[in-house]
């Protein structure tokens, strides 16, 4: 029987703002780095890290959403809807109104009597006869006006989560749009997948010098033990000797967002939902089993319309692996980026080499393994809900696997 109401995922939060399991990973100075330019400003901030390590969760914990004005990049198509965002969240109306009355009056005096023929009494009543005429004037002001007036020495940072979001052209017209804001003292946060921390810097080279970059990067093993350490103590469960919060990060990708439904799945996986009325010993699960069932049907739909291609073709070639599987290009490719563990980050060299090693026929010649990744970032962007789950930079000529879930089901995942 339960001796508190605490539950079990109020302690373990994957994908809100934990509290109890909250780690602001001290060693790295991550949230004095955001207290200090919220002291300096005169800078736009932009804060990197990859999908799902934890990114908002800093950034919410030291600035909290009541003081600041948060914007999602994914709502933001166009300069104009920042501006319009930016304008509901101050409450701002760009319309204004201008009237003028002019009275013509004329007093009139009625007099009367009533009552018995003892009792009389006299009334007078005076009247208004006239008219009145008015005048109104209404002009809009424009959105971008209102809000530049409202925000010029604003003590309140505008925060945009998910700035990769917004299409390049539109980052260019808002970084332009803030600078001199900026440089009045506006504090202006900007949080990004790692590979377009500097997108404030490629559209717009003037502000080189001009952006400070908080790398939130991905976790070690330490902190993310430190989230099964709190949990669990918080819970009054006993992990002996840390055996299983060690599989757990092992098997996370460096990200607290597997971590904490990790332990949270673990806690269940034991038969306990709410904080018990002594202390428990946890028990390891079926390995197998328990990470193969973690993997979403989300990633599993990701990897088919990867796999598939931008169209279901006949004509593709089929190649044969050496595990005796055969499979067009497409294929070909996913499975070479599983079998690199998967990396979260792998240049085209990283890939060719692990194309090689699957390979049992002749290898793809290189143009037409870098039409398929830029074919794989576009269906990733267009056809799928949410964060991309690989983005292909071909000016790095790199591809970054955005989702530790879409590699976790890389790694787990049936196919």
């Amino acid at each position: 029987m339960a001796s508190s109401d605490l539950r079990v995922a109020q302690v373990f939060v994957a994908g809100g703002l934990p509290t109890i399991t909250y780690n602001p990973r001290s060693t790295r100075n991550l949230e004095e780095e955001l207290r200090d330019y919220l002291d300096e400003g005169f800078k736009i901030l932009s804060v990197s890290g990859p999908t799902k390590t934890g990114k908002t969760v800093l950034v919410r914990n030291v600035i909290p959403e009541s003081e600041a004005i948060w914007l999602s990049g994914g709502s933001i198509t166009s300069i104009n809807d920042f501006w319009e965002t930016v304008a509901d969240k101050l409450g701002l109306f760009t319309g204004v109104e201008y009237s003028s009355d002019v009275k013509d009056e004329e007093w009139r005096t009625r007099q009367g009597s009533f009552g018995l023929s003892s009792i009389k009494a006299v009334f007078e009543r005076k009247e208004i006869v006239g008219d009145t005429k008015g005048n109104k004037v209404t002009r809009a002001r424009h959105v971008s006006n209102q809000v530049r007036e409202a925000v010029n020495g604003l003590l309140e940072p505008i925060v945009i989560d998910d700035f990769h979001y917004v299409p390049q052209d539109v980052q260019l017209e808002i970084v332009r749009a803030i600078k001199d804001l900026v440089f009045n003292g506006l504090r202006f946060i900007v949080i990004a997948v790692p590979h377009r921390a500097y997108d404030v810097v490629r559209v717009e080279k003037e502000m080189t010098g001009r952006v400070q970059q908080v790398e939130v990067g991905f976790w070690s093993e330490e902190e993310l033990l430190g989230i099964a350490r709190k949990g669990f103590e918080a819970l009054d469960f006993l992990d002996k000797g840390g055996v299983l919060s060690a599989r757990l990060a092992s098997e996370s990708f460096a990200s607290p967002h597997l971590m904490q439904d990790f332990c949270l799945q673990l806690c269940k996986k034991n038969g306990y939902r709410t904080k018990q009325d002594r202390t428990v010993d946890l028990g390891a699960p079926e390995w197998d089993e328990f990470f193969k069932q973690r993997s979403s049907m989300t990633s599993k739909t990701a990897f088919d319309l990867l796999a598939r291609g931008p169209r279901q073709r006949t004509d593709r070639q089929a190649r044969r692996l050496k595990s005796g599987a055969e499979k067009d290009i497409y294929g070909v490719i996913l499975e070479a980026i599983s079998y690199t563990g998967p990396k979260v980050a792998l240049t085209y060299e990283e890939i060719r080499s692990a194309i090689r090693e699957i390979l049992a026929s002749e290898i793809p010649q290189r143009g037409q393994v870098i039409r398929v990744l830029e074919a794989m970032s576009k269906i990733a962007k267009k056809d799928l809900e949410g964060e991309p789950v690989v983005d292909f930079d071909k000016e790095l000529a790199t591809l970054y696997i955005s989702d530790p879930y879409f590699a976790f089901f890389l790694r787990w995942g049936s196919r």
